[in-house]
Formats: structure tokens, sequence, C-alpha cells
């Protein structure tokens, strides 16, 4: 193994997310560590459900949606 590569120090670092919650971890970085997600806020950890229709199946079903619309109006 190479001599002379890896951190020598290990401290405690601030992580500050996006939605401004805090933790204190160890890291060889110094400062703080910003974040964009955190087990708070990230909907994996939270259980909040995020669908995101953009398959071509949903883009069809949008604009089979839309055709029957407007056919009714037109009646």
């Amino acid at each position: 193994m190479k001599k002379d590569i890896h951190p020598k120090f290990f401290k405690q670092t601030t992580v500050i997310c996006s939605c401004g919650h805090t933790f204190v971890t160890g890291s060889t970085i110094d400062g703080e560590i910003r974040v964009e997600t955190c087990r708070n806020c990230h909907p994996f950890y939270t259980g909040e459900s995020r669908i995101l229709k953009t398959s071509s199946v949903d883009k069809f079903y949008a604009r089979q949606k839309k055709t029957e619309q407007i056919q009714q109006e037109a009646v």
C-alpha cells in the first residue's frame, strides 16, 4: 500500500441540508458540508410517495383523455 496518500485526521463535521436539518458526523473535510437531501426530507425515508408521470404510456393516456374531453365538448 502506498504511504502518505490517506488523510491523517478524522474530525467532527456538521452537515447542513437544504431543508434546514443539521447533524454531526465524522469526516476528513474541514468546515461544514451542505447537501440537497437528507433523511428528514428524502421521499424514501419519509414514506411520502411522489409519482412522476413521464413514461410514454402515461403521455398516451393524457392525450387520449384530452381527446375525449374535446369530443365531449363538441357534442
